[in-house]
């Protein structure tokens, strides 16, 4: 359903690249040879998978732990989603910023609670409602419970068969006095304050 923002090749510059689970669309093959990252950072559990894929040798990691790759503390949070290895979310801190990418995971009890010490600066979750994933309601309040100053919707406007408007997850960020922003595919995000651009 989304058009291609940008050709993969052109996005050589990135360092970094961190991979929630095996499932194609967080660990895509194709996406990943023509990028080449310095470093792919994933589930210790699916290394292999990443291995073959990436055609490099991934950084395995385990739930709690935290790797340091180029300029990046990348912390492993527990995700629960329906998947036959592991899944993770990402607390990713560079300098000032702390942003978290839950990956695909259900709002399952004490999460939001969870990412509070880390103070994330945003929060990206998926709001699809479907195959493993939350709603827009409960997005918007594990944003809130975790503290994010700002919360981003993803697993949107993808795939046909895995969609969902964000009007519910706005509604609720609304509702609870969580800042949001919806992205378009590509758009820059900046935090005010922090002088850091994001992209979407």
């Amino acid at each position: 359903m989304t058009r291609l923002v940008v050709d993969p090749a052109r996005l050589r510059f990135v360092d970094v690249v961190t991979s929630s689970h095996g499932h194609t669309d967080h660990l895509d093959a194709e996406t990943l040879r023509a990028i080449r990252p310095q470093a792919l950072v994933c589930p210790a559990g699916i290394r292999e998978l990443a291995r073959e894929r990436a055609g490099a040798e991934p950084i395995g990691i385990e739930e709690g732990e935290t790797v340091d790759v180029s300029g990046f503390a990348i912390t492993a949070v527990r995700a629960e989603h329906d998947v036959s290895g592991p899944a993770f979310g990402y607390v990713v801190r560079c300098g000032p910023l702390a942003l978290y990418h839950s990956g695909d995971t259900l709002a399952f009890r004490g999460l939001g609670e969870s990412l509070r010490p880390f103070g994330p600066d945003v929060a990206i979750l998926p709001i699809n409602g479907k195959l493993g994933n939350m709603g827009g309601a409960d997005a918007a309040h594990v944003a809130s419970e975790a503290g994010a100053r700002v919360a981003v919707p993803c697993h949107f406007d993808m795939f046909e068969l895995n969609t969902a408007s964000p009007d519910a997850f706005v509604r609720e960020c609304e509702r609870l006095g969580q800042a949001s922003r919806v992205l378009r595919a590509g758009e820059r995000l900046t935090l005010p304050g922090k002088g850091r651009n994001l992209r979407g």
